[in-house]
């Protein structure tokens, strides 16, 4: 790990003398992330019943302006749960190699068994050059975060220890009336033509002239590169408000189609809709109200009805537990949220799922979370969750097995994340 950190700080800093000797400006920064997590599954079959575990993220990002028109990004990152080293205090002698988890539970979780460099890798890499042909129009090459709207299809996952992030080619354009960003990035690489590996394409729209509305048109592209899977997804996204009345309102629909496999064709849909009234005057207090459902698969035809979810951040979108996206799903729910005091934010939400496809049972959700940002740039935040499982068993989080059918378990963390400049 020692190493790792040090040719990451080397590469840093030689970007930042070299540009910042000949050219532009050059900020350097980064982010100290920690989080705690308690787990609480009493009624689990899993070896694992309850505990805990800290998971630590680290960030050093450079911030280069090459010149009016071009700059670059670069930004490395240690991602690792503590205690997962043979010794903390080990020399770097270990051979064995580093794993990422499946972003199924609460946290994506990083672990590290080498205690070399394995834990350090390029969160993001990437040129981004403006003004085009003299037109509003900029093109960003490399590594980078992307996410749209409310991530519901397009997410960075900053909530997960390691962050989604896309091997991506992607232009911009910026226009009084709309702005577009329409990429192509490589998901896995197959060894075929461009055309044939794994790709994530797509146009995003977003219009700036409707008065006191954010408004969004997109088309994706998803291909396999095992599968023959190539289906489109068409949506919009509309969020506003109505501020004589003090409510807001956002709305989201998609629809997929295309080829599932060789043999299958994509035919599936959803939608979101959340609506909220605030009462400035009684601390800041709202209420909402929210219902979201998916397609799900359906026995009685050879298409593929589930919807796919993309790449989304689902945490903080259906609940805290993240084992409900938006996929075979119907689900509504209640909150409430107010701030106590100054930068202080409590919330209330409470969650009822329904499989859409069986129409199963697949419990409720109830979540209160205690937002404090203490500074720009330090903020803290903590969470304890109820989830039952309903006539479905739920996946749990942290390697503490599935929640039985008609069981509960309980799950909270503590967050700190300080970011510097």
């Amino acid at each position: 790990m020692k190493r790792g950190w040090v040719l990451a700080l080397l590469a840093l800093f030689l970007v930042a003398g070299l540009v910042g000797t000949s050219y532009a400006e050059v900020k350097l920064g980064g982010e100290l992330r920690l989080r705690g997590v308690m787990v609480d599954n009493g009624d689990s079959t899993a070896a694992l019943k309850d505990g805990g575990f800290f998971e630590q993220r680290t960030r050093l990002n450079a911030d280069a302006s090459v010149d009016e028109n071009a700059k670059v990004f670069l930004q490395v990152q240690d991602s690792r749960k503590w205690g997962s080293e043979s010794s903390t205090t080990d020399t770097g002698a270990s051979t064995s190699t580093s794993t990422t988890t499946t972003c199924t539970g609460l946290p994506c979780s990083f672990t590290d068994t080498n205690t070399d460099t394995k834990g350090v890798d390029l969160s993001q890499g990437y040129v981004e050059l403006g003004k085009l042909f003299g037109q509003p129009l900029s093109v960003k090459i490399g590594r980078q975060a992307m996410f749209y709207g409310e991530h519901r299809l397009i997410g960075h996952l900053e909530w997960s220890n390691n962050a989604r992030r896309f091997d991506a080619i992607k232009f911009t354009y910026k226009h009084d009336v709309v702005d577009v960003d329409f990429w192509t990035a490589k998901v896995t690489e197959a060894g075929a033509d461009w055309g044939n590996d794994g790709n994530f394409n797509g146009i995003y729209a977003s219009l700036k002239n409707i008065p006191k509305n954010a408004v969004d048109l997109y088309l994706l592209q998803k291909i396999a590169s095992s599968g023959d899977a190539n289906f489109y997804t068409i949506g919009g996204r509309v969020k506003g408000a109505v501020e004589n009345f003090n409510v807001d309102y956002t709305a989201e629909v998609a629809m997929q189609s295309g080829d599932a496999t060789a043999t299958t064709s994509q035919d599936a849909s959803a939608y979101a809709i959340r609506v909220g009234y605030t009462l400035a005057d009684m601390m800041g207090l709202r209420v909402g109200i929210e219902y979201d459902a998916a397609t799900g698969e359906d026995t009685a035809t050879t298409d593929v009805e589930k919807f796919d979810n993309l790449y989304p951040t689902n945490h903080y979108l259906y609940g805290y537990t993240d084992d409900v996206d938006w996929t075979d799903m119907k689900a509504w729910a209640v909150s409430v949220s107010l701030k106590p005091m100054d930068k202080v934010t409590a919330s209330l939400e409470y969650w009822n799922y329904e499989k859409e496809a069986s129409g199963d049972d697949n419990g409720t959700e109830l979540n209160v979370k205690l937002n404090h940002e203490m500074s720009k740039n330090i903020n803290c935040e903590a969470a304890y969750v109820i989830r039952d499982a309903g006539d479905v068993a739920a996946t749990s989080y942290g390697g503490y097995g599935t929640i039985p059918a008609d069981k509960s378990a309980t799950f909270g963390y503590f967050m700190i994340n300080v970011k510097f400049m």
